[in-house]
């Protein structure tokens, strides 16, 4: 007689509960969500749970084209038992966050970004792909000095304009902290009562 598999880290975050009322499947694996909590924190849940789409009706909910460890991180961090995200994973839980409409959950893994050890410029490439200001800002804060922007990848060019005008506005104050003086040029043609 072969043996029940022991539940994933992840199934066991999902288990059933006397509070869950739905359930989402994904690689063949059940987890049993509440969909009152969901829908608070996803549109994307929200529209699939309130709707009148096919999968209102269904019992068991199919999730397609997601990992199981990447979706159930993700829920985790907007319900009761937590997984930890990892420096690995990352790219692909904001990916995740984004796709199933969850800031709740974006906000969190911004959050572990700021004290994670990626380097400065994954950094600023997430924060612009997924509107994570705060993320961009904190990483913009620890540039030590104007040359560490010239080291920005030429890939640069293709950030968001408002991600290139933090950047600048950054290098701007980094530039006058350095060179007292560019602060006395700048004032330079003003006329008094004006700026």
């Amino acid at each position: 007689m072969a043996e029940t598999p022991e539940p994933s880290i992840y199934e066991k975050a999902f288990a059933k509960s006397d509070v869950t009322d739905a359930i989402l499947v994904v690689e063949e694996k059940k987890l049993h969500v509440n969909k009152a909590l969901l829908s608070c924190h996803s549109d994307y849940f929200k529209t699939l749970f309130n709707s009148d789409f096919k999968e209102k009706s269904m019992e068991e909910i199919p999730i397609e084209d997601v990992k199981l460890e990447d979706f159930a991180t993700v829920l985790s961090l907007v319900n009761p038992i937590r997984i930890e995200p990892t420096n690995e994973r990352i790219a692909e839980l904001l990916k995740v966050a984004d796709r199933f409409l969850l800031p709740s959950a974006k906000r969190q893994l911004e959050l572990f970004l700021m004290t994670s050890t990626h380097y400065s410029h994954e950094k600023i490439e997430w924060a612009d792909m997924y509107n994570l200001d705060e993320l961009l800002k904190h990483t913009l804060n620890k540039f030590p000095n104007k040359n560490a922007f010239f080291f920005l990848p030429s890939s640069f060019s293709q950030l968001k304009e408002k991600t290139k005008a933090t950047i600048f506005d950054r290098f701007l104050v980094v530039q006058r902290k350095e060179d007292p003086r560019a602060n006395h040029r700048s004032d330079r043609g003003k006329r008094p009562g004006f700026g």
